[in-house]
Parts: C-alpha cells; structure tokens; sequence
C-alpha cells in the first residue's frame, strides 16, 4: 500500500485462515495512521465486493483489522519499500520478521534485483 503524503510504502496482510487483517508499517506516524488505516479498509471494501461479484464466499468485513507490533523500524526515509518486499517474502514462508533480518538495506535490494532477474519466469536473463 502506499501513502502518497510523505511517499511511504507499508504492506496490508489479509490472513484468511485466521480471519485477521494485519498492517506492517516500518515507519508508523501518528500523524498518518488514521489515513493509512482507512486505506486498508477501502482495501477492504474492494476485496469483499470483488469476492461477492463473483461468488467466493469470502466475508473479509468480519475480520479484525490492526497494526503488526514488534515490526522493525527503518531509521531513514527511503527504505519502506525494500522492507515491503522483504516482508512478503518472509511472510510467503509463514515467518516474521527481525530487526537483523534488515541491516544491511543495500545487500537485500541486491538480492531482490537478483530474484527478479533470475527468476525462472524472466524470459529476459
């Protein structure tokens, strides 16, 4: 999800197993979560009138919705994005995330250039 104000990524999880919805947000400001909360819960709307169009069964407004605690927090401005990705992909493996997981910001965006790359569906290596 992105906030467009200060140009910020975070990552909406919606976790059907257990009915919850979650958000991951590096750099939480209380000055945005307002918005950014009733941007997931547009999200929100879009998914479940997209399950009822056609016909999944699905009903996502019952689903608790809040913040990730314990999510690592980026000290600078421009690392919201990485931290996305890295989260999804952590998240695709049913773990969670540790501070340790992010140190070296240069090192993960060089391994996900390199995913992309070569990646088996890139038909452009």
């Amino acid at each position: 999800m992105h906030d467009n104000c200060p140009g910020h990524w975070y990552l909406c999880i919606i976790d059907f197993k257990n009915s919850h919805i979650q958000i991951l947000d590096s750099l939480r400001s209380k000055r945005r979560d307002k918005f950014r909360f009733k941007s997931v819960k547009t999200v929100v709307e879009f998914c479940q009138t997209f399950f009822k169009l056609y016909d999944i069964g699905k009903y996502i407004f019952q689903f608790s919705i809040d913040w990730a605690s314990s999510i690592p927090t980026q000290d600078n401005g421009w690392d919201c994005g990485v931290r996305v990705i890295k989260h999804m992909q952590t998240f695709k493996n049913g773990n969670s995330m540790t501070a340790s997981d992010l140190c070296n910001s240069v090192k993960i965006r060089r391994e996900i250039a390199s995913d992309l790359v070569l990646h088996e569906g890139n038909r452009e290596k």
